[in-house]
Parts: structure tokens; C-alpha cells; sequence
């Protein structure tokens, strides 16, 4: 049973996806993260880069938007022959702005509804590759008749369990949709047309026929999507306490999101590293701790613990190139069955991934397209790597030593610092430096502090006002 859960009453908006009691997705949409991606503007050709095959677009941002001459679906040739400098023109965004680099859109404009896609200037009809040769026929024979130059239209995999009536007026609705959002538009360049990624964009993600009940916290929200999206009308509920429905409080998965290890009722332990340039799992088992495997157990394991990367995959929505360090195998067989069995459970992820297999060093080697921006981003600030105690203390002795003709030194250390010196030298640091040294334990400082250094009298003054002791051990 898969359940959708949705939070519109909050500033943050939450999604959850749920499927055999467990929490499957975790989407957020927070007012200042949300991306233009999917927001259609209205814009003007500043520039044409003949060379590049492309043009930068004013669309009322600071940077202009950059549109490839294969994204523009009318005319033929090169982009010179296709647009003008100071043509206005409707495009969508498919890329949010990064660093220097303004959106990247397309003038292949779309509106999506639940089973088909509305393209104002697309002039041809994709069908789902999913639909049999005969479905896909009596579709094209259905909406062709109805398709007015320029336009086109991508029919979905869902649209063959759809009555005609029910085709046919969402084929409408997107048209009207498509005629008020240009008869609204003021004519420079801005944003024309956007909506929310919850509840609109991430519900029609799923197959009308793979979802079987939405829960939205919001009565308004809830009748809205249903006007707006009629298949799923009678799916859609109004869930006054939504917080009675979920699996597990939001921040209580917000905080299992931020944990690089996960514990599986098996006994597996995954252990989950985001870097800049890929995402590490490595798999491991408690059950068999100090012990060697057998093959067979090394399968056992590896195969137990597929569905939950994958879903830890899902929940955390890890894109990009991902490498999985699964238990090695010696054995070619279970080799190639972890390979099939990991192939097929990534079948179950919407967004595209593509297996590359196992490396020679046995590791499995992926990538997952980036959508949205993942929850650890939101969530959380990464920390800077900071030097330890040990390091500290040994940092510390240099710079005394490096003091040169100063009579007298008030240090302050903090008490994990005064406790691992301790540790790491048999005889006192003082012992070593010329200088007196008067040493404060604070424990509101990281590491040590020298605060002040000077003559003997000056030095010992200042130390008794601040409770200091001369420490001929430190």
C-alpha cells in the first residue's frame, strides 16, 4: 500500500511516502530553497552565440538564461535562423542558476497534468515506451484529431487505464491552463507561470494507479488538488491530525537522516558517507564480527542488505555517483547475483539510475540523477575538521618554547586539554620553556589560550585577579 502524506500548513511543507509502514521519501519545500526548475517566464533574446549553437535570454533575473539551439522546437537549421535578437519568447526552466552561471532553459514549454504532458509548441506526440504497440495506437488515434499547429503532447504509461472522458478533459484543462497563463502575462520579461513542488510537482511523480491513498493537513490544499489533479480525486483525503498518521514524528527522521549509520534488524550496520564527489555505503555486519566468512554468508548478508540501501537512497535522496562497498565474494555466481538482485531493486526508484556493476575492486558502482536538493543539505551545517587535543597540547609546548626573553606567561587551558597533556608527557611542560607560567583551567575556552605574557610582577598580579596558580606540573 503506498501512502502519501503531505504538510502544506506549515512554512516548511513536508512529503511522506509511505509503503509497508515504512518511510520510503522525505521531501521538504521551504520558501527560501525552493528551485525555479519547472517555472515558465516570459523572455527576450539578449544574446546569440553562433558558435555555441546558443542564446542567453533575459528572464527578468540578474543573469541572463542560457537556451541551446536543439532546445527550441520550431523551425529548422541553425539557432540564427530559428530566433532574433530582441525576439520575446516563452521558455521553461530546466536547470536553477549556479555560481556564474544563469538558468538553463528550454522554448519546449510543458504543462503536466496527470496522464499526459501538454507541449504549446512541442508539434509531435510521444507515447510511453511502456504502452503496447495497439495502446499506443488508439491513443495516437485519439488525440491527434485534437492537436492544432504548433502543438504536441507526451501521453504517460498511466493514460491506457484512463476512460476517454476522463483523457479528454484533462487534455482541456491543460489547454486553458496554457491560454490563461499567456493571456496573463504582462509582456517583459518575469516569471509567468510556477507552482509548488508539494503538493503539485511531487504528486504527479507517482502512477495514478500505484497510489492509493493522499493525506493533506489542509482542507483548502486538499480540494484544490483535486480539482486539479481529477484522477485522483477519490484518493485524496483531508487529514485534520496528520501527525496521527505517521510512521515516526518529522524530527525524529530528521534526525535519523543526519546519522551516518544505519542499524537494520538483521544485525547489518550501513555506514553512509556524502563527499563532494560521490557517496560512499559500506556494508557490515555485527553478526559476524571477528569472525571470517564463507561465501555463502557473505552473499546472505549482501542480499539482506539491498532493500534497505536502496531505500536509504530514496529517503535521502542521494544523487550523483554512488559506490557501495558490499561484503566481497569470491565466488563469479554470487557476484553476478548480488549484480542482478541490486539491478532489479533499483527498478523500484523513480528517479533515474543507472548500474554500471561491480568494479574490479568489487565495489558496486552507480549514478542517480539529481532532482531536488537532498534533506542533509537543509538539515544540517558540515563540520570543519578541527585539530584534537593531542595535536593541541603538542601545538601548544612549540609556541611556549617559541616565547623567547618574556619573563612570565598566563595561559588558560581547557580541562580535556590539561588531562590529555597529562597523558602524553612524563615530565612538565613548564620545565621546559625559561618562562614562568601561571596556568588557568577554563572550561569555556577550545584548547588553550595564551592571555597574556610580560614581566614576572605584571604576570602574577593579573593572575591572582583571575584566580590563577602558578602550575610548575603542567
Amino acid at each position: 500500500m503506498r501512502t502519501l502524506i503531505i504538510q502544506t500548513k506549515t512554512t516548511e511543507r513536508t512529503g511522506l511516502l509511505i509503503e509497508s509502514g515504512k518511510v520510503q521519501e522525505y521531501k521538504m519545500d521551504r520558501p527560501g530553497a525552493r528551485t525555479l526548475t519547472g517555472s515558465i517566464y516570459c523572455g527576450v533574446i539578449a544574446q546569440i552565440d553562433q558558435g555555441l549553437q546558443a542564446a542567453f535570454v533575459d528572464i527578468g533575473l540578474e543573469k541572463k538564461a542560457f537556451l541551446r539551439g536543439n532546445s527550441i522546437p520550431w523551425g529548422e537549421g541553425k539557432i540564427e535562423s530559428r530566433v532574433k535578437v530582441g525576439e520575446r519568447l516563452y521558455v521553461q526552466v530546466e536547470k536553477d542558476p549556479a555560481g556564474d552561471k544563469g538558468a538553463k532553459v528550454t522554448a519546449d514549454v510543458t504543462l503536466a497534468g496527470t496522464h499526459m504532458v501538454y507541449r504549446p509548441y512541442g508539434g509531435t506526440t510521444a507515447l510511453s515506451k511502456k504502452l503496447s504497440p495497439s495502446e499506443q495506437s488508439d491513443l495516437q488515434a485519439l488525440f491527434h484529431p485534437l492537436l492544432e499547429e504548433p502543438e504536441g503532447m507526451i501521453v504517460r504509461t498511466g493514460a491506457k487505464d484512463a476512460s476517454k472522458e476522463s483523457l479528454m478533459e484533462e487534455w482541456q484543462r491543460l489547454k486553458e491552463e496554457w491560454k490563461r497563463t499567456v493571456n496573463g502575462a504582462a509582456g517583459k520579461p518575469g516569471c509567468i507561470w510556477q507552482e509548488d513542488f508539494l503538493p503539485d510537482q511531487w504528486l504527479r511523480k507517482f502512477p495514478v494507479s500505484s497510489i492509493d491513498q493522499v493525506l493533506i493537513d489542509d482542507i483548502e490544499t486538499a480540494n484544490r488538488v483535486k480539482k486539479r489533479l481529477p484522477a485522483l480525486a477519490g484518493r485524496v483525503q483531508w487529514a485534520k491530525n496528520l501527525e496521527q498518521h505517521l510512521p515516526v514524528p518529522i524530527h525524529t527522521l530528521q534526525k535519523a537522516l543526519l546519522q551516518p549509520e544505519v542499524q537494520t534488524k538483521e544485525g547489518i550496520t550501513l555506514v553512509i558517507e556524502q563527499t563532494e564527489a560521490m557517496v560512499v555505503i559500506d556494508v557490515n555486519s555485527s553478526q559476524f564480527k571477528g569472525r571470517s566468512f564463507s561465501n555463502a554468508q557473505a552473499l546472505d548478508v549482501n542480499l539482506k542488505a539491498v532493500e534497505e540501501i536502496q531505500r536509504q537512497i530514496r529517503l535521502r535522496n542521494l544523487s550523483g555517483i554512488i559506490m557501495i562497498d558490499f561484503i566481497s565474494m569470491n565466488h563469479p555466481d554470487h557476484n553476478k547475483k548480488l549484480e542482478r538482485t541490486w539491478r532489479q531493486q533499483m527498478r523500484k526508484d523513480p528517479v533515474p539510475t543507472v548500474v554500471h556493476g561491480l568494479t574490479k575492486l568489487g565495489l558496486m558502482e552507480m549514478t542517480r540523477k539529481k532532482e531536488e536538493a537532498p534533506p542533509f543539505s537543509l538539515l544540517a551545517v558540515r563540520k570543519e575538521n578541527t585539530f584534537t587535543y593531542e595535536t593541541m597540547v603538542y601545538q601548544l609546548e612549540r609556541a611556549l618554547m617559541e616565547l623567547g626573553d618574556t619573563e612570565a606567561v598566563l595561559l588558560a587551558v581547557h580541562p580535556a586539554c590539561l588531562k590529555i597533556k597529562k597523558r602524553l608527557f612524563s615530565e612538565a611542560v613548564s620545565s621546559k620553556i625559561p618562562q614562568e607560567l601561571f596556568v588557568r583551567v577554563d572550561d569555556q575556552i577550545h584548547g588553550w589560550q595564551i592571555e597574556l605574557e610580560g614581566s614576572s610582577d605584571m604576570i602574577k598580579e593579573v593572575a591572582e585577579s583571575r584566580d590563577a596558580r602558578v602550575d610548575n606540573l603542567f
